[in-house]
């Protein structure tokens, strides 16, 4: 009808909000983001969030049990934002990264400095706390509940099929392990990893202590040969 107000374009109606496209909403805590590293200080790793924005990993969040840094420029990995505000964005490498890269990490996904953490390879003590069919649960040394707790499987343990885990590995029983994978809330141990990277160690020892055997001296140099020559 001719009384009706004019309907307004899509162009008016584009004018009216400005001509802008959505503002992107800024990373907030939880959110799990694809990084890439940028620099290493030794404090921190920076690095780049979309393209544009920057953030930080702490140095102790990516270093190995040895202490050395296992992040490099250009590397990429996945990783969840702990904290935002106007000083940054603060970031930590999902478990799943960091055990990728060879990284130090607690089950809890704990960022504390003073958080118990632990390595796939590495060698661990514990106490046989539980026994079940299927696997020997382990409280490492120094540890309490589930953040210090791991499962070594039947396969791991090296006893002979059908064997009584209940009997081999008593309640209370001290013992070592090699950790072999992590997960947030799950780590898997074995002892039958600890046993054949001990004895590959001794073996590559026992080698090094072998005698070399003297070199075929064969006609040796003109030297050798005018002293073995008979004086007349």
């Amino acid at each position: 009808m001719a009384s009706d107000p004019p309907k307004d374009s899509f162009a008016s109606l584009f004018e009216q909000t400005g001509n802008a496209v959505p503002r992107r909403q800024g990373p907030r805590v939880g959110d799990m983001l694809e990084v890439v590293v940028v620099q290493v200080g030794k404090d921190a790793v920076f690095v780049e969030l979309d393209g544009r924005r920057q953030g930080f990993i702490e140095a102790l969040d990516l270093r190995a049990p040895d202490g050395t840094m296992k992040a490099a420029v250009g590397d990429r990995m996945r990783a969840r934002v702990l904290h935002v505000d106007d000083q940054g964005v603060r970031l930590a490498p999902t478990v799943e990264a960091a055990v990728a890269a060879g990284v130090s990490v607690s089950l809890d996904g704990s960022t504390e400095p003073d958080a118990v953490k632990f390595a796939v390879g590495q060698v661990v003590s514990g106490t046989v706390e539980r026994v079940e069919t299927y696997g020997v649960f382990l409280q490492l040394d120094g540890t309490k509940g589930r953040t210090g707790r791991g499962l070594a499987p039947v396969s791991e343990l090296g006893t002979p099929r059908g064997a009584d885990l209940r009997k081999a590995f008593a309640l209370g029983t001290k013992m070592k392990a090699m950790v072999i994978g992590l997960e947030e809330g799950k780590m898997r141990l074995s002892v039958t990893a600890l046993k054949d990277d001990e004895e590959r160690k001794d073996f590559e020892g026992f080698k090094g202590k072998e005698p070399q055997s003297p070199a075929a001296s064969g006609f040796g140099t003109l030297g050798d040969l005018l002293k073995k020559r008979p004086t007349k």
